[in-house]
């Protein structure tokens, strides 16, 4: 069969385990595995899910897995069977895996390691098949537990199964308003149109090595497996241990490809890491999922002299990243904000800015970023009433009937079309009957502060509505009284926070974000 005559997201790995086996294509635990090796142990994995599904019922498996070979010859073995991979972090709580298995409707999970150790609290919702990488049969006594050795062996591996391009490639849960999770479904013709963005704009080929960074419950890591392996690179894990601090990873593994939060390169800035060609073999280097300051950009182009620095933009609801900006000179910047924009659409995305009528706005009109376009994902599983409200269709003066998705995120589009992003809707604040917008005054921070590691939230909530704004700022030597000074002469008396108070370090979530939530429950305590 040819590799043109399947649409699999497992199907570049069946092609480059044909054409060049022994070519790494996973390197994990200080251990390489081939090309070979890996569309191997998929091939089987997807042998065991076809054999112990019921004809017709869709296969959708979790990956209660991190970081190991079980985690991403799982995924890929979930793709090889036609299937749904649904990634389930250990390091979430028991309940918040229970919803997702529930909510999900599993037909199988795959278990490593460190997902064994919730096996016990989530015995009642496993599905009929498990698959674990040692034996804990006693934990699961309900379901049909198979270990990995007993796999059925197959020395031909069967290509990837055919699938419609509307098919549901992966289900990622994200956390709701309301505090349920949402399972964001993402149809394969959706990554499918990432990818071929991906390999026009960084060319990935197999002299490539790309850092997994991310874990798989965040849709970035969609991006690392699979532009990776599309283009026949080498993808290494970056164990636990290092997420934080992975300086010394990308130097040891010689990374070309490299993404991250500007968090992770706050913390480098903080440990002194970004020393000038600290990184000479990186050429490729994407951050997204918070504002990217100019400071923070130019001290890593420094340590990463021969590489692309780019700032992507992008939802869950949206596969992975549909903007990009890349640093240049002079670059292009966030009016009064210090941070890099989020530029323009990938080839075929559409975005825009519709008020709160659901109008179309023009340049420099402030108000929600909507994307349209192939990358626009299928909806939220099983939430009918949340996908017709999130993703609605809308009247474009130019696109007619189309359908979009809601962000949540603030921004606008300048005269040549670069889109600049503001914050979240939901960070733009009430106080005192003004309008305020917390990234704003965390710009105004860091110029103060001279430090990037600043955070601002509203507190306290009285009666639902904010009564003020209460800084966080890294670093020793912070006079509280003295910021509060010199911000008064930046900013309006109703944005200055009542407190400025001092941290070690900014929480960080595990997607590697600053931590809001975590901020406000060390006021609750400060408080209680």
């Amino acid at each position: 069969m040819s590799c043109t005559d399947v649409l699999n997201l497992a199907l570049a790995v069946f092609c480059h385990a044909k054409e060049q086996p022994a070519q790494p294509a996973l390197v994990v635990d200080e251990k390489q595995y081939s090309y070979a090796e890996l569309a191997s142990a998929a091939g089987r994995i997807a042998t065991w899910l076809k054999k112990g599904s019921t004809s017709g019922e869709p296969i959708r498996v979790g990956i209660l897995a991190a970081r190991s070979f079980e985690t991403y010859a799982g995924i890929l073995g979930a793709a090889w069977a036609g299937g749904t991979y649904v990634p389930l972090n250990p390091k979430q709580p028991a309940s918040r895996l229970q919803f997702i298995l529930e909510k999900a409707g599993l037909s199988a999970v795959i278990v490593d390691r460190r997902g064994a150790a919730h096996l016990k609290d989530l015995k009642g919702a496993l599905p009929r098949q498990v698959l674990l990488s040692e034996e804990v049969s006693a934990a699961v006594s309900a379901s049909e537990v198979t270990s990995w050795s007993s796999l059925p062996t197959d020395d031909d591996t069967t290509p990837p199964a055919a699938v419609a391009p509307d098919h549901v490639a992966y289900i990622i849960f994200t956390s709701g308003t309301t505090g349920v999770p949402k399972g964001v479904a993402v149809s394969v013709s959706n990554v499918k149109h990432f990818l071929a963005c991906e390999r026009a704009m960084y060319h990935l080929d197999p002299k490539d090595r790309v850092a997994q960074f991310f874990e798989t419950s965040f849709d970035v890591s969609v991006s690392e497996m699979f532009a990776c392996w599309d283009g026949g690179a080498s993808l290494h894990v970056v164990p636990e241990n290092k997420v934080m601090a992975p300086a010394g990873f990308l130097r040891q593994h010689e990374i070309t490809y490299w993404q991250s939060v500007p968090s992770a390169i706050m913390v480098m800035n903080r440990l002194k890491q970004l020393r000038p060609n600290t990184f000479p073999a990186l050429r490729v280097a994407i951050f997204g999922g918070e504002g990217f300051t100019l400071e923070l950009a130019k001290a890593f182009q420094e340590a990463a002299p021969n590489c692309f620095v780019d700032n992507h933009y992008g939802p869950t609801e949206a596969t992975v990243a549909c903007t990009y900006q890349r640093l240049t000179d002079p670059p292009v910047l966030t009016p009064e904000r210090g941070t890099l924009s989020i530029g323009k659409p990938f080839a075929g995305t559409h975005a825009a800015i519709v008020g709160p009528a659901m109008n179309f706005l023009g340049p420099d009109e402030i108000g929600e970023l909507v994307l349209s376009g192939p990358q626009v994902a299928l909806g939220y599983f099983g939430d009918d009433q949340q996908t017709a409200r999130r993703f609605p269709t809308l009247d474009h003066p130019r696109l007619g009937r189309s359908r979009w998705y809601l962000s949540g995120d603030l921004a606008f589009y300048d005269n040549v079309g670069n889109f600049h992003h503001l914050g979240r809707v939901d960070n733009q604040v009430k106080v005192m009957g003004h309008r305020v917008e917390l990234e704003e005054i965390e710009s105004h921070l860091r110029a103060v502060c001279r430090t990037e590691e600043v955070a601002a939230v509203a507190w306290p909530v009285v009666n639902g509505q904010p009564a003020g704004i209460i800084a966080f700022v890294c670093g020793g030597g912070v006079e509280a009284a003295q910021v509060r000074e010199e911000l008064r002469g930046r900013m309006p008396a109703y944005m200055i926070p009542a407190r400025v108070l001092p941290l070690e370090a900014l929480p960080l979530s595990t997607n590697g974000k600053v931590d809001r939530h975590m901020l406000r429950s060390l006021l609750e305590q400060k408080t209680a």
